[in-house]
């Protein structure tokens, strides 16, 4: 591939021999405006290596681009009737390719970027099911759950599974790497083969190529930091593509008209035993569970909240701690539970990371609510929560509060319901009123925010007000002297 690429001659300007491919004469042009692979991959928004398999016709062109992109990238604006040549040969190519129907390399059936997953996909399967039937019935279909839950594994397999059903493409778009709203309808783009280059015209071009008679399947993976992008987005294709169903995962809702939310549960216990021992056994081959292990997992995938990417981290710390020394440290999870997979979204390499990330995105009153709320080691209900972690400024008070601005009692509602939304906060509404908690993890991450902020002394005393037997989390919160340390859940 190199070696062609550093080709720059080819025939004079005027010379327009006859070719029979699309590839053929791509190369041609290419030479003749003394271009490499590679130079032309730049300026059209395309890697070397798909200008070269363009080139062989090991890969179908898309019209839309070619006429886009390649036209002005290959000088061609003032000779029409070689650009016409040039997308007559495209669109003869993508017809033939659409006609004998599509496949991806190495693979049959509809296209796909789907990649082979590397580790097994473990239990799961009344929540793939229910996934798979929402799908069938709903063109945008959001999982929500917190961060670590597995919302993306799911989706991947349930996209995986309906391959068949879905004959115009399935395409996964990783988002959890951008920054920019702007690029969300680019990285859609490129999933699907478009240039990553267009601009301002990138939706209207995606649309223009998905809106044919297959039905495509869109997995938007990650939404939550560029939420709004997301939401107009799937809103839009669902809209002007009637074949498109989009699947997104995300830590919170769409709430976009149209949209289905399903929220990922933790995993069971046995499905997270299971978990566990697949993930230990690739660390420590020889590793057995006798009886006296079997609860030390069981505290363990408790203590742990079911969530899939902790149970995975723990287990790799099985290279060198004990079953009973990874127990004991739950305590301090956030310095045991790191070291995750290296290629991952730094959001999935630690557990604190993972939490970091949905914390960063919350506003300042979120904030301050989540925290002030791990003072509860068990659930509370709306009422206590507003007259706990809010109140108004006094005089007495206001040295301790720094001069803040603080957190209003008729702002809790609100600000309770956005923390819900994000799932950083458990309702339970099987009672006659509903009951709300924080997992183990969140409460211990938020505790440590807690102290952070200075703000525990004040809420554990108007904890104390309210609840008069209070003081039976006293032994379970850090002392003055080891503020530092976490909370043992």
């Amino acid at each position: 591939m190199r070696g062609d690429s550093t080709q720059h001659t080819g025939a004079p300007k005027g010379s327009q021999p006859a070719f029979a491919t699309f590839g053929e004469l791509l190369r041609y042009l290419r030479r003749r405006a003394r271009l490499t692979q590679r130079e032309l991959g730049i300026a059209v928004g395309y890697s070397e290596a798909h200008i070269a398999r363009l080139e062989s016709n090991q890969r179908t062109p898309n019209p839309d681009v070619v006429r886009a992109q390649f036209i002005e990238a290959l000088g061609l604006k003032d000779e029409p009737g070689l650009a016409e040549r040039l997308l007559r040969l495209a669109e003869a190519a993508h017809r033939a390719r659409h006609i004998a129907g599509p496949v991806t390399p190495a693979q049959d059936g509809p296209p796909t970027n789907l990649r082979a997953q590397l580790t097994s996909f473990v239990g799961r399967a009344a929540e793939l099911a229910e996934v798979i039937t929402l799908l069938r019935e709903a063109r945008l279909l959001t999982l929500t759950g917190p961060g670590g839950v597995g919302k993306t594994r799911l989706a991947i397999e349930a996209a995986a599974q309906m391959r068949e059903r879905f004959t115009g493409g399935v395409w996964v778009v990783p988002l959890a790497f951008l920054h920019d709203p702007e690029q969300v309808p680019r990285a859609v783009a490129t999933a699907i083969g478009l240039s990553s280059s267009a601009g301002p015209a990138t939706v209207e071009m995606l649309c223009d190529k998905l809106a044919g008679d297959a039905p495509v399947l869109i997995v938007l993976d990650t939404c939550e930091h560029l939420i709004s992008a997301c939401a107009v987005l799937a809103l839009r294709l669902v809209q002007m593509c009637p074949n498109v169903s989009v699947l997104a995962t995300s830590r919170e809702p769409l709430n976009v008209p149209g949209e289905v939310t399903w929220q990922v549960p933790p995993m069971r216990c046995e499905e997270a035993m299971q978990l566990f021992l697949e993930r230990a056994r690739a660390v420590r081959p020889d590793f057995v569970l006798d009886e006296d292990g079997q609860a030390l997992l069981i505290q363990v995938c408790q203590q742990l909240d079911g969530l899939p990417l902790a149970i995975e981290l723990a287990a790799a710390r099985l290279r060198v701690l004990s079953l009973e020394q990874i127990a004991q440290r739950l305590g301090d999870r956030f310095n045991l539970l790191t070291g995750g997979n290296r290629l991952a979204p730094p959001k999935q390499q630690t557990l604190r990371t993972m939490i970091d990330w949905s914390y960063d995105l919350l506003s300042e009153p979120e904030r301050i609510l989540l925290r002030r709320l791990s003072i509860f080691t068990t659930d509370w209900t709306l009422e206590l929560a507003e007259a706990i972690c809010s109140w108004e400024e006094s005089p007495s008070e206001t040295g301790q509060a720094n001069g803040r601005a603080d957190l209003r009692r008729e702002d809790v509602l609100d600000v309770l319901t956005h923390l819900v939304n994000k799932s950083l906060v458990i309702v339970d509404d099987r009672g006659p009123q509903p009951r709300y908690s924080l997992s183990n993890t969140i409460r211990q991450y938020a505790h440590e925010k807690l102290v952070e902020a200075g703000e525990f002394d004040r809420i554990y005393q108007r904890y104390l007000t309210y609840l008069p037997f209070g003081q039976s989390i006293q032994e379970s919160l850090p002392s003055k002297r080891r503020r530092r340390k976490t909370l043992t859940a």
